[in-house]
């Protein structure tokens, strides 16, 4: 059995907006997705992020499932840059509109082997017997794809890319993938003790077959008085 839940949820600090998209889809024999936060202080910062992950889901939509692996994972994603480029030149988008990071993964089901790649600020974990943590911390500046897609797809420069980007690799059967609001969390009211949300949105198995687990346990969080000011977006995957 797979169990996935996802929560996409806009911070207090963004009154209009939800910054963050994501996408994941399940195959046969893989989980391939991603999570997406545009940049707040770019132009339109939730359609860069709705753009990511819409050209994402296109890319995967037109492979065969039995492509989706970890092997191909870097071809995969040289085609999804190549088509962001190219709907980026024909509505003429300028490069404030692009802004956005991607942290994009691939797990092969019955390996148990997960792959999850950084471009920008993101968090991975692998739930095994202690909860394993990869925070690609860029330090909010980070380099995003939109400022050099020509240059990354030019000749052989994406494999150098791609090679210069962090990876985070795992054999795990409870992972999760999110964008950094996960670390946004502030009490709302002092007189509630300190409270670990992190791990109990990553790690806790409460209502885990349960596809609206995140956005029930985000629920609870905020009727005890834990509030994200980030917007937060994670995809969860525990199989059993």
């Amino acid at each position: 059995m797979i169990h996935i839940s996802t929560v996409s949820r806009r911070g207090s600090s963004h009154p209009d907006w939800n910054e963050d998209n994501f996408y994941f889809k399940l195959t046969g024999n893989s989980i391939i997705g991603g999570v997406f936060d545009g940049c707040s202080s770019a132009k339109d910062s939730y359609f860069a992020s709705k753009l990511f992950a819409n050209m994402y889901k296109k890319t995967i939509d037109d492979l065969n499932e039995v492509d989706i692996n970890i092997k191909n994972f870097s071809s995969i994603i040289h085609v999804f840059f190549k088509n962001l480029n190219g709907i980026i030149k024909t509505i003429g988008l300028a490069t404030d509109e692009t802004l956005s990071t991607a942290v994009l993964f691939v797990y092969e089901i019955n390996s148990n082997n997960l792959l999850v790649k950084f471009f920008g600020d993101g968090v991975a974990y692998a739930s095994n017997q202690y909860l394993e943590i990869f925070n690609n911390d860029e330090e909010n500046k980070p380099d995003y794809v939109g400022y050099s897609l020509d240059e990354i797809l030019t000749g052989k420069n994406f494999k150098t890319y791609w090679d210069m980007k962090k990876s985070f690799s795992a054999k795990t059967k409870d992972f999760s993938v999110s964008s950094d609001g996960i670390f946004s969390f502030k009490k709302t009211n002092e007189a509630e003790p300190d409270f670990l949300c992190e791990s109990y949105l990553v790690k806790d198995n409460f209502l885990y077959k349960n596809p609206a687990s995140l956005k029930r346990k985000l629920n609870i969080l905020r009727k005890k008085g834990y509030e994200h000011y980030d917007d937060v977006t994670i995809i969860r995957v525990i199989t059993e």
